[in-house]
């Protein structure tokens, strides 16, 4: 292909209607139209100039998902490209609208400035749904609790220090005999009773599904890793062959320290809380229970211990779910099984295991 011949499109989705623009090597735009968000009616579009499109842009969005999937079916070179790298691209414009927001990324493809996200095959990305709505019932369930025991301590009524399980027939236990109470709670606490039986039903199922995988059994032998996190790193990750080393998964998952280096100023700050936030909670967790006084000795735990001496408990535990999401990586790449065997040496031991 003649480089004159190089065309580049952008696509701006919307709920109903995307626009489109295609514009050449040198920038000219050659085309603009607006179309429905639907496959077909992208690829009319795009066909019907009868240009060769080399590269189709689209800002990472609920609908991207689907329409890159749908859009590379039929034969189209799809780049998801990051929204905060586009945003900061198109910032510069100075009037915002769909058509100049579809001119900037098919120049972000054009220049090559944008940075790609990876699009999740779709057992991934159920496996995802599954565990993101597993979440929404937790917070649902705590957010109800905290309602109802705000709602009786009003009238003196301490519900206390009870399990889950127990928490209805305690609720039940205090209110019983008051009308207006009844009236009131009753229907938050029926709420609450149906989340926590939807959670405990989902749990199973996570919990067979885990049993029966082989990269979830897999991970589920580092220390602390148990079927929910297992689940979740496989998800997120999806694919382990798209990070070329692995120690460029702690990045991607926000465990590494914000940087600011300018002039004579040179510091680092809180870990940069990007990619993932459900696993990266999975994974702290997962470093605590691996690092807890009755754990079971790792080369992982002795390292923690050593850490916390030096800084403090909460910086130990980020640093251990830093190393946990390497060492996780590196046995789904190699196949291996963590080696509880090993005699403990410190961190020169554990970098050994991850190189």
């Amino acid at each position: 292909m003649n480089v004159n011949e190089k065309y580049y499109v952008g696509l701006d989705v919307s709920s109903k209607k995307t626009a489109v623009c295609i514009v050449d090597y040198e920038g000219n735009i050659i085309h603009e139209a607006m179309v429905d968000t639907e496959p077909l009616c992208i690829d009319i579009c795009i066909k019907s100039t009868g240009f060769a499109v080399t590269k189709v842009g689209i800002e990472s969005t609920n609908l991207a998902i689907w329409l890159c999937r749908e859009l590379s079916d039929l034969g189209y070179t799809i780049i998801c490209v990051e929204s905060h790298h586009a945003s900061a691209f198109m910032s510069a414009q100075k009037i915002k609208t769909d058509r100049n927001d579809a001119r900037g990324l098919a120049q972000l493809m054009r220049c090559k400035l944008y940075k790609e996200v990876h699009i999740k095959s779709d057992e991934s990305q159920r496996l995802k749904l599954l565990l993101n709505n597993r979440r929404f019932l937790v917070e649902q369930r705590v957010n109800t609790e905290n309602q109802i025991r705000g709602s009786l301590k009003t009238f003196g009524l301490m519900i206390g220090g009870v399990t889950k399980t127990h928490y209805s027939r305690r609720v039940r236990e205090l209110i019983d005999g008051d009308g207006e109470l009844e009236v009131a709670v009753l229907p938050l606490l029926d709420h609450r009773d149906s989340c926590f039986e939807h959670i405990t039903s989902l749990d199973k199922l996570l919990v067979r599904a885990a049993k029966t995988d082989p990269v979830s059994r897999l991970l589920m032998t580092a220390p602390g890793v148990g079927p929910l996190t297992a689940m979740l790193y496989k998800a997120v990750v999806d694919d382990p062959t798209r990070f070329k080393r692995s120690r460029d998964i702690a990045p991607h998952l926000g465990l590494v320290p914000q940087k600011y280096a300018s002039g004579e100023v040179d510091y680092n700050g809180s870990i940069t809380r990007a990619g993932d936030s459900m696993l990266r909670y999975h994974l702290y967790k997962a470093a605590e229970s691996a690092t807890r006084q009755s754990a079971r000795p790792s080369p992982l735990k002795k390292w923690a211990r050593t850490l916390e001496k030096r800084s403090s408990y909460k910086v130990s535990r980020v640093a251990v779910a830093r190393k946990l999401s390497i060492i996780l990586h590196r046995m789904w790449m190699d196949g291996t099984e963590y080696d509880w065997s090993r005699p403990g040496e410190g961190k020169k031991e554990l970098v050994s295991m991850v190189a």
